[in-house]
């Protein structure tokens, strides 16, 4: 478990995070959440022992980072928003070194390496020099350097920042693997919808304060408003009539008209219901899914009220 308390970090006048506080169970992927300058790697960089804290503490597995940073280093696996620069080592002399620096013994090196390579699909490349890699291959390397010491906690600063599409799709995977086997993961990203694939949790932050920490689930369902895309094999002239009596309203597309939009409720419960609906009324539906991302309708409405409210005049 990791429990942050009351943190801050300020650096003079500018006050980067303002008294986060929130507990990470056990197993959870947690994505961060903000636009730039918002706390997030700094939250990160708090929770990894990095820079201290002005004021407040972490808590990780019972261990202090104020008191206790080398047992919390431990139990913690880094991977940074930058690569660094090896040009003379491979990548398997690249795991070797951090290896070395961990003092892991040379008999536990030559069996935890590959398995490493074998784990995060670099086998092939092991001899491949780091600076030769592509940039997906380089974010797996890295994540490879993180898993050196198996530990429990995993803190991912924009993992998938540069990847190309195919990259991401890799990269998720290997992290949906992760979490099955019961790793605790923080991510610090701006790609909404692999976070709304990854995680369990989110942390919103906007100028360094908490606008929500919650399930992934609870902040997607708290914001009721949900895009829905609807296609139908025939024309129904009494589709808007239908939907409007469970509280959705429809759009026709111009190009088709057997394509709707929907607004409407996001709550599970209602969109079965309204499915359940069309087909009693003898509507032949093909399709019905979400047409946005919940998760980026629940960022946008959660961090412009925050903004609406810090522009709000003092009396």
């Amino acid at each position: 478990m990791i429990e942050f308390r009351s943190v801050s970090k300020s650096y003079g006048t500018t006050q980067a995070l303002d008294s986060l506080s929130c507990v990470i169970p056990v197993g959870a992927t947690v994505g961060l959440i903000g636009p730039n300058g918002s706390g997030k790697t700094t939250a990160l960089r708090l929770l990894t022992t990095l820079i201290p804290p002005t004021s407040g503490d972490v808590i990780v597995a019972g261990h202090s980072v104020n008191e206790q940073p080398a047992a919390v280093r431990n139990l913690i696996g880094y991977m940074p928003d930058t690569f660094g620069v090896y040009e003379s080592m491979t990548a398997t002399e690249y795991l070797d070194f951090y290896a070395r620096c961990g003092r892991m013994p040379r008999a536990a090196r030559a069996i935890t390496i590959p398995a490493i390579l074998g784990r995060v699909g670099l086998i092939d490349a092991a001899q491949t020099a780091v600076m030769s890699l592509s940039r997906g291959m380089a974010q797996r390397l890295s994540l490879g350097r993180a898993l050196l010491h198996d530990p429990a906690i995993l803190v991912l600063d924009e993992p998938a920042s540069g990847l190309d599409p195919r990259a991401r799709i890799e990269l998720r995977s290997l992290l949906h693997e992760l979490h099955q086997h019961g790793k605790t993961i923080l991510i610090s990203s701006h790609i909404l919808s692999d976070l709304a694939d990854l995680c369990t949790h989110m942390l919103i932050l906007e100028h360094g304060k908490t606008i929500a920490y919650d399930t992934l689930a609870n902040l997607t369902n708290a914001t009721r408003q949900q895009t829905i895309q609807v296609s139908v094999l025939d024309e129904v002239p009494a589709f808007a009539a239908i939907v409007a009596t469970h509280g959705y309203t429809s759009q026709q597309s111009p190009d088709d008209a057997c394509t709707y939009t929907l607004h409407g409720s996001n709550a599970p419960a209602d969109r079965a219901a309204l499915l359940y609906a069309l087909i009693q009324a003898g509507i032949t539906v093909h399709a019905f899914a979400a047409a946005e991302s919940a998760l980026e309708q629940a960022f946008l409405q959660m961090t412009s009220a925050a903004q609406q409210a810090q522009e709000v005049p003092h009396a």
